[in-house]
């Protein structure tokens, strides 16, 4: 049985990147599973809906679907809700497979395919890794850079002190982002969470939440990438954009916004009889992390930022 792939896709006034974020998920395309984009349009005042029927006429793999959203609903949350409800609709089976991105995102060209091996490895949902556009990342200042680039080993620092002397599937390397731009799990895991959490922000990561607290099996894969906007002002007020500003624009010598503090994290590894070792080997291994988060493995001719 030829197994379904559905990717929700919510959108907000996107008519300037959907053309390119629809381009990059219709490209994943293959003979041993169907695919079907659903984008959901809500409170779109752009002509986000009507640019891609003008781009994709009569594209029988994509699905648009237009909504007002009054408040409270008009929020993130709801969007990703509605969208992935839709786009699970499509799907039959309990390993069939459910996506999500953002509109202002593009996947790489192996992001199905990648994802789906993880899946035949036994588990339940994949985190995928966000970068930001090359582009984006060039028009950010010296200081707003140097200050992300801190942020990246910092956050690689802990995933590493968290994992170190554990037996865990979800295996160093790996990431810890659980953000819109890359999300995937089974149709029985979706059923068995109850959808996506429709919070005003962070509905993805409390999505993850639920995944675990209903025992599924995540993995942080470092080779599933999605190069998504570096923008500092976005859609959804407390949503990844403030955080990303709020990240920047803070001097170097105040605590990261929103990250665990590091001693939290060797509490973790405070008793391992390899200590020693641990410290001796950290240097390499974050390198290691950020060689394989970094490497481009697709055809595309976009970059990822350094």
């Amino acid at each position: 049985m030829v197994r379904r792939v559905a990717v929700a896709l919510p959108a907000l006034n996107e008519r300037a990147r959907i053309v390119a974020c629809v381009s990059s998920l219709l490209g994943q395309a293959a003979p041993d599973f169907t695919l079907s984009v659903h984008v959901f349009a809500n409170n779109c005042m752009d002509g986000t809906a009507d640019v891609l029927k003008t781009e994709f006429p009569d594209c029988p793999a994509l699905y648009i679907h237009e909504a007002t959203l009054l408040p409270p609903f008009a929020t993130a949350g709801w969007a990703r809700r509605l969208a992935m409800e839709e786009a699970a609709r499509t799907l039959r089976a309990a390993t069939d497979i459910l996506l999500s991105t953002d509109a202002d995102t593009i996947v790489s060209s192996d992001w199905i395919r990648r994802t789906m091996t993880y899946f035949d490895c036994g588990f339940d949902a994949v985190a995928g890794l966000a970068v930001v556009h090359h582009t984006e990342w060039q028009a950010l200042t010296a200081e707003q850079r140097a200050r992300l680039r801190l942020l990246r080993k910092y956050m690689a620092l802990l995933s590493y002190l968290r994992l170190y002397g554990t037996i865990d599937r979800d295996c160093w390397p790996r990431h810890d982002y659980e953000g819109g731009a890359s999300i995937a799990l089974t149709l029985r895991m979706y059923r068995a969470v109850g959808g996506c959490p429709p919070l005003p922000v962070g509905e993805d990561r409390a999505l993850f939440e639920e995944i675990r607290r209903k025992g599924g099996a995540i993995r942080h894969a470092l080779d599933v990438k999605v190069l998504t906007s570096g923008r500092l002002v976005g859609r959804a007020q407390g949503g990844m954009a403030d955080t990303v500003r709020n990240w920047c624009n803070q001097s170097p010598d105040m605590p990261l916004h929103d990250v665990w503090p590091i001693n939290v994290v060797l509490g973790h590894v405070a008793q391992a009889k390899s200590r020693p070792l641990l410290l001796r080997e950290l240097p390499q291994e974050i390198e290691k992390a950020q060689a394989l988060a970094f490497q481009l493995r697709d055809a595309t001719p976009l970059a990822l930022s350094a």
